[in-house]
């Protein structure tokens, strides 16, 4: 089965700084497909079981929306079966999130970018504040794809969000991101600082105000 140690180690985090921004950056090999890869990451009943169920007009063009989350966005390109484009509105701000499925050796490869506008926000949270939150939904992907019929929130996942074992792999997979960070040229205390804050808010042990 998909585990944390696994996640921590198959996953390649990267941060990149882009004029006005960054993106955040996740990757991870799988032994499907790319069919099967982008079947779950775009047939609404799959994303049902390890993310959320998207609604509205699921094309090229068209708007979505994510309501458990209060995400919505505009689908800007769906070049099937390679990559998607989307805007990613939440929060009262506007990102940019791209899906990407490629042939790999081992099967396909999936690469995630997401690309952080400049400003408080980043300078207080850093990358780690998308990556922990996609970094826990690719897990999700990687159970569901080693076997598809498991239902995740009522098996492995159901309560994981608050157990011990998710509270470490949050503050795992924080670390991680500020030494992605610190790689792509930022001052290595400030990152620290920024993933030890998200964690600590991802965790319930500071507000984003504080």
């Amino acid at each position: 089965m998909a585990s944390t140690a696994a996640q921590l180690s198959e996953v390649t985090r990267t941060v990149v700084p882009v004029d006005g921004g960054h993106d955040v950056i996740l990757a991870q090999t799988y032994s499907v497909t790319p069919e099967e890869l982008w079947n779950a990451l775009t047939d609404p009943e799959r994303l049902a079981v390890w993310f959320l169920r998207p609604t509205g007009e699921l094309r090229e063009g068209g708007r979505y929306e994510l309501a458990e989350m209060g995400t919505t966005g505009t689908v800007q390109r769906c070049e099937k079966p390679s990559s998607v484009l989307l805007s990613w509105e939440s929060m009262g701000s506007t990102s940019e999130l791209e899906l990407g499925v490629e042939a790999a050796d081992e099967g396909s490869r999936f690469t995630l970018r997401h690309r952080n506008p400049a400003g408080e926000h980043w300078d207080r949270f850093g990358p780690a504040a998308t990556g922990c939150g996609w970094d826990g939904a690719i897990f999700a992907l990687a159970a569901h794809l080693e076997d598809r019929s498991a239902d995740l929130k009522t098996g492995q996942f159901a309560g994981w969000e608050t157990s011990a074992e998710a509270a470490e792999f949050t503050r795992d997979t924080a670390a991680a991101w500020a030494a992605s960070d610190i790689a792509a040229g930022a001052d290595p205390d400030a990152a620290r600082e920024a993933a030890e804050r998200t964690a600590a808010f991802y965790l319930g042990e500071e507000s984003p105000e504080a």
